[in-house]
């Protein structure tokens, strides 16, 4: 740079303000929203035109993605969207015929009611579960009380 002679300093100069301008022209072009959207519109038709197959595919992915989104939505206002479902048994359906009559005929229409949730795994496993958080709440009680009985005495 010391040794560089006028002219090579002009020439450089006048580089760097070449690139001013291209790099102003290009942020120009770039924050022109209406003509950017123009372009892309037209490229759209273009390649609509010429094979709409990939087009065809965004949107189709496009849809689906909506549709999850709404889908996700859906089951998250479920009460069975939610982690705390699966705590809870599922009921066990069973047939309960109906009773004849004298004559022989039905005297309504056979229904499935839910079975006692005493024989589900998940229900024995919760119910285990609580009387585990019972007994530990009860040890840990009487140990904080033989604490601060042995504090104070």
């Amino acid at each position: 740079m010391p040794n560089d002679s006028m002219p090579e300093l002009e020439l450089r100069n006048v580089r760097t303000r070449e690139r001013i301008v291209d790099t102003v022209t290009r942020i120009r072009q770039k924050s022109d929203v209406p003509a950017r959207t123009r372009l892309a519109l037209a490229k759209t038709r273009q390649r609509w035109h010429r094979d709409p197959t990939p087009l065809v595919a965004v949107a189709m992915t496009a849809a689906a993605g909506i549709a999850a989104i709404v889908v996700g939505a859906r089951i998250r206002n479920e009460p069975a969207g939610r982690l705390s479902a699966l705590r809870e048994p599922a009921p066990v359906p069973v047939f309960k015929p109906v009773k004849l009559r004298k004559d022989g005929q039905s005297k309504g229409v056979p229904v499935f009611a839910r079975k006692d949730p005493t024989g589900n795994p998940v229900y024995q496993e919760r119910q285990a579960a609580e009387k585990r958080r019972k007994k530990d709440a009860k040890r840990n009680k009487k140990a904080r009380k033989r604490i601060t009985k042995a504090a104070k005495g």
